[in-house]
């Protein structure tokens, strides 16, 4: 009995070591809906995730080139499977996010297709997958309003989940009340989830398709056809849907609202990673204290702007491919950068 008690009494400062030891990784993928089959990225990726069920992956918009997804479309059903295929033996946690494509490319159908997307998402992976969620909510935020959805991956790491695009889309769209209201009860319920994540010493990952930072084709400054539609009595033809063409920039004025209030709000914390797609390089940023992720290059890629407007702990434009975000035990993140035929990058926090 006594031999027995002190082999106990051995394990337990392995088991201890094993606990404290444990980490959690969140698999960070955008603009991955330009293939019809499973690019090297995506393949790649589902090696990673079939040997690290204690994990979640995030999509980070832009699922369906070039218009969003329909049941009426063949083709976007290829788009959306490219990505969805990688997931039937994946045990961890899956979730996507819509992007400004996903609504239609802007357009007034956009709300109809999301609301389509969402559905065929779910059900997907209900019937086709073993992810942990399969059996609630895999595509966040639903119903076509803005957010913040929220769920914990584990005891200690929280996902806020928000479609930046609501904020930019000119067409219907589903609304608490006015869209006045809704953006308010939005702000408030961020501030609220932002400040109890603090209080409970959660870490916190806000994931949303558009980036708070890019020195890629969206960080355009302001351009004369652009200053013409929204400062000068031809704004009128932006109410047309002149203005669809900007909308997606830093530059443009709904976009530059909704980023300001956003800094504003993650500005007061230390422990959020800020991960977007939209752009398709893949770069990450530090501000203040907090680290802000571009990672679009799931499908396609696009060049960095030669004049950089902010300055990046790291950028690249060459390859396809996701990043990966390790969370220690102790709170320490790990941010890896993994593109096809590289190395993988391990970048500071």
């Amino acid at each position: 009995m006594k031999r027995l008690l002190n082999f106990l009494l051995l394990l337990v400062p392995l088991f201890s070591f094993a606990q404290e030891n444990t980490s959690f990784s969140v698999y960070l993928v955008g603009d991955a809906g330009e293939d019809t089959a499973s690019g090297k990225a995506l393949l790649m990726l589902q090696e990673q995730l079939l040997h690290d069920p204690s994990s979640a992956v995030v999509f980070l918009g832009d699922n369906v080139y070039p218009s969003g997804f329909s049941y009426k479309n063949a083709g976007s059903k290829l788009h959306l499977e490219s990505q969805l295929n990688i997931l039937k033996s994946y045990k961890g946690q899956a979730y996507f996010i819509p992007g400004n494509h996903d609504w239609d490319a802007q357009r007034r159908n956009g709300l109809r297709k999301l609301g389509e997307q969402q559905q065929y998402v779910n059900d997907f992976l209900k019937k086709n997958s073993q992810v942990v969620n399969r059996q609630s909510a895999a595509f966040l935020p639903a119903g076509g309003l803005p957010g913040p959805a929220t769920v914990m991956l584990d005891d200690k790491l929280r996902l806020v989940i928000i479609d930046t695009q609501w904020f930019l889309h000119m067409h219907r769209k589903n609304k608490t009340g006015s869209e006045k209201q809704t953006t308010e009860l939005f702000y408030r319920q961020l501030d609220s989830l932002l400040a109890y994540s603090a209080a409970q010493g959660q870490q916190v990952i806000v994931t949303a398709h558009h980036p708070m930072f890019t020195n890629g084709e969206h960080s355009r400054r302001l351009q004369p056809l652009r200053f013409l539609v929204n400062y000068t009595p031809l704004k009128l033809f932006g109410l047309f849907g002149l203005d669809r063409l900007f909308s997606q920039d830093l530059a443009q004025p709904r976009y530059k609202k909704m980023r300001k209030k956003m800094l504003s709000s993650f500005s007061k914390y230390d422990n959020i990673v800020y991960a977007s797609g939209h752009d398709h390089n893949v770069q990450c940023f530090r501000e203040g204290k907090v680290s802000y992720i571009v990672s679009g290059n799931g499908s396609k890629l696009s060049k960095l702007r030669k004049r950089k407007r902010f300055n990046a702990v790291f950028e690249d434009d060459t390859k396809t491919g996701f990043v990966k975000l390790e969370y220690g035990a102790d709170h320490t993140v790990k941010i890896m950068v993994y593109r096809v035929g590289e190395d993988v990058k391990v970048l500071n926090p």
